[in-house]
């Protein structure tokens, strides 16, 4: 009989995700009950290992689309903003000066935001 417990490596040699492997754990657990055969525990590792590396993958993707969306977004209101750095030249009225600081805390969000996603995606992409 094949251990209980998965290897937690991919068939390509990779480590995988830790809750992949608390996952597969709590399954083993939950068919070791059921008394079923190896073969199918085994199948059902690859399954689960399959899901979690798409899904994994579909987080990247979205991460990435939302990164460059938000960084689209910074990059205008950077520009829209640009103004600011004339401020000593130019008058500007306090409907404008609040508007700009309004746009300021909208972009230090968003910002904020964009280097979360970041972050979350250099945890989940692969060192090169």
């Amino acid at each position: 009989m094949e251990e209980d417990s998965p290897s937690c490596i991919a068939e390509n040699g990779a480590d995988v995700d830790e809750s992949c492997c608390d996952v597969v754990d709590q399954i083993h657990r939950e068919l070791a009950r059921l008394d079923m055969p190896c073969t199918c525990k085994t199948q059902l590792d690859r399954t689960i290992v399959a899901i979690e590396a798409w899904r994994k993958l579909k987080r990247q993707k979205e991460l990435i689309r939302t990164i460059t969306a938000d960084y689209g977004q910074l990059e205008a209101g950077v520009a829209f903003m640009s103004e600011l750095a004339r401020l000593d030249g130019q008058s500007l009225s306090a409907q404008e000066m609040h508007d700009h600081a309004e746009s300021l805390k909208f972009l230090a969000d968003l910002a904020d935001r964009c280097a979360r996603y970041l972050t979350e995606l250099a945890g989940i992409t692969p060192s090169s």
